[in-house]
């Protein structure tokens, strides 16, 4: 009924779009993708634990999705995402819509990368020699 209140051309594109990223998604299969970043995951976890002075938040690889929150000891996330950007490796800095949690563990923020289908285990350990460059630069 309120169809007819709608103003110009319905999200056709968008539409298909979501149509096609479906069907990408089901003949990858949704069984591989979650493999894939289960064990992304887990070898990231592993190598951020290597980085002295990193600290990881939350669960073991085995209990969370694709995405690694962590800290540096004596660098500002903001700092590790700006230097990493530079080398091309892509991180989010900031509360990550968890402000109350961040104040609860008295942190301003943290650094987190994301793990999907795409990312390879290269790419964590440019991530990780990233984390080296940013420690040398703050000493």
């Amino acid at each position: 009924m309120f169809h007819k209140f709608e103003a110009g051309t319905p999200a056709i594109a968008e539409g298909i779009g979501l149509g096609a990223a479906v069907d990408y998604l089901l003949n990858v299969g949704l069984d591989r993708i979650h493999q894939h970043e289960q064990a992304i995951i887990a070898y990231a976890l592993e190598r951020l634990e290597e980085v002295p002075g990193v600290t990881v938040l939350g669960p073991k690889a085995e209990r969370k999705g694709g995405v690694a929150a962590f800290t540096l000891a004596g660098v500002h996330p903001h700092d590790i995402a700006q230097i990493l950007d530079t080398d091309g490796i892509a991180v989010r800095a900031g509360h990550h819509c968890a402000m109350p949690l961040h104040d609860r563990f008295q942190i301003p923020a943290t650094a987190r990368a994301s793990f999907y289908l795409y990312n390879t285990t290269e790419e964590v350990d440019k991530l990780i020699n990233g984390l080296y460059k940013v420690k040398e630069l703050f000493g």
